[in-house]
């Protein structure tokens, strides 16, 4: 049979090929053919390119390589490829939901942090473009941040959370183990992060300086004085309750509040009631994260940096497939290997 290669397209003998091409970047263990007509490494290499750029922009970008593939054919492959990641890697993170964690309680464990957001993104519909939130999670242990491990979905928060238990469990969270959930506040992410079991639950100070600003502005606070409890803010030394308790002790001060610095209060008081906002204390504990940064990354360059180009319009099940495989791309470790779901998505030859 003719397969296509880095050498153009070459003829072997159906039943009697081995490639010797191991490349461990993509997980490849298994060099025998499928039905794609692609030799196993390259073929991982058009879904790379794929998964990185646009299917007009990754055609031309592999003809410089001397890889003859057209855009139409790119998508046709790249479509079968995600679809089946995408159904794959759902279906074994929901079995693993459903299984205990390893180990005992009574073990010395390690801090993990979690952190969950949305991200919009344009979907085709009738007469129209209509924006859809894809919701991912980033899990990786507190001291080793470049460890990570991404889900990303669109769909609801009922749909969302069976991914987010399957992927502690991928992941190899244990029962001795601590979660630090840290958020924007959302309501959906507070009672995701609940359901997960998360020891300490943390509002995003960088979020949380945002409506600090807006209250301050409220209090007529000047310049220069809020620029410092701003600061002083991101730096974890302000417990926002007892700063609101201490400077909102005055009946006629919130009688004068602007219709946007009352909002920005009433989330703040609600947060801190929640014990969302004693950074000092988080800090005493020897919490290193307080802020979102991680999964604020991931919504710009894992989402947002495919799904959101120039000229993108998805399909529902497109943008399903296409972010999940983005999560898996700039994981530590895949969900499912790509030998698996070449194979699945191409039968052996």
């Amino acid at each position: 049979m003719k397969v296509a290669s880095l050498w153009g397209r070459v003829e072997v003998r159906r039943y009697q090929y081995r490639c010797g091409c191991g490349y461990q970047g993509y997980g490849f263990g298994d060099d025998s053919l499928d039905e794609s007509g692609y030799f196993p490494e390259l073929l991982g290499r058009l879904q790379d390119a794929a998964m990185r750029m646009s299917y007009r922009e990754a055609a031309g970008w592999l003809g410089r390589w001397r890889v003859k593939v057209s855009k139409s054919q790119l998508q046709r492959l790249c479509v079968a490829l995600e679809g089946t990641q995408q159904a794959l890697g759902r279906e074994r993170l929901a079995q693993q939901a459903h299984q205990a964690l390893p180990g005992r309680e009574q073990e010395r464990g390690r801090r993990w942090c979690i952190e969950v957001d949305g991200s919009l993104v344009p979907t085709r519909v009738d007469g129209g473009v209509e924006w859809r939130e894809v919701k991912s999670a980033v899990l990786y242990p507190m001291r080793a941040p470049s460890q990570r491990y991404y889900v990303s979905a669109l769909g609801s928060a009922g749909e969302f959370a069976p991914l987010v238990h399957g992927l502690l469990r991928q992941a190899g969270v244990r029962q001795a183990d601590g979660l630090i959930g840290i958020s924007d506040g959302a309501v959906w992410i507070a009672e995701l992060l609940g359901d997960l079991g998360v020891k300490r639950h943390i509002l995003d100070v960088y979020h949380a300086s945002t409506y600090f600003e807006t209250l301050l502005q409220g209090l007529g606070f000047p310049e220069a004085q809020r620029a410092q409890q701003r600061r002083a803010l991101l730096r974890g030394e302000i417990d926002l309750q007892r700063w609101l308790n201490g400077h909102l002790n005055d009946p006629s001060l919130l009688g004068a509040l602007p219709t946007e610095a009352r909002k920005a209060l009433h989330f703040l008081e609600k947060q801190a009631l929640l014990n969302h906002t004693h950074y000092p204390q988080f800090r005493r504990e020897g919490l290193e994260v307080i802020a979102s940064g991680q999964i604020e990354g991931a919504n710009k360059h894992v989402i947002q940096g495919r799904l959101k180009i120039a000229g993108a319009r998805w399909s529902v099940s497109g943008a399903h497939a296409k972010a999940f495989g983005r999560s898996q791309l700039f994981s530590l470790r895949p969900i499912v290997s790509f030998d698996t779901v070449r194979h699945v998505a191409f039968p052996a030859a």
